[in-house]
């Protein structure tokens, strides 16, 4: 069974798609794929986007998740390769929500929309981020 928080974070991912005011195939694509990742069935995915008035926003409470949260919400970001500026003010959003230090939002920004444009994989990216505490 899917979890609240995993609700939140795909109707966040489903936002960040919607930010720029069109869906782009390749961005739900990615939306699945990452789905198919974490175990969330594309009628699961269906359910949460078809049905937001029933998700809680979940706030992830360790670094490493809100890490991968903003990964994945980069990856939806960077599939139809633009990042436009919706997109980017909705990343600095999350960071916000997420309770990163208003003066690191944009480091964080940049850092995780660099490393998903370089392929790194979130592995790599949460190690980074840890040798860097």
């Amino acid at each position: 069974m899917i979890t609240d928080s995993l609700k939140s974070h795909f109707l966040n991912l489903y936002h960040i798609a919607l930010c720029d005011m069109q869906i782009e195939p390749v961005e739900l694509e990615k939306l699945y794929s990452i789905g198919l990742e974490k175990g969330v069935t594309p009628s699961e995915i269906d359910s949460i986007v078809l049905h937001p008035d029933k998700i809680k926003f979940f706030v992830p409470n360790t670094l490493d998740l809100k890490i991968e949260f903003l990964y994945d919400l980069a990856q939806i970001s960077w599939s139809d390769g633009v990042i436009d500026q919706n997109e980017r003010n909705t990343l600095e959003l999350f960071c916000n929500k997420f309770g990163f230090d208003q003066e690191n939002i944009s480091t964080v920004v940049d850092f995780v929309l660099d490393e998903v444009s370089k392929n790194t994989t979130l592995s790599e990216v949460l190690k980074i981020v840890n040798q860097n505490l």
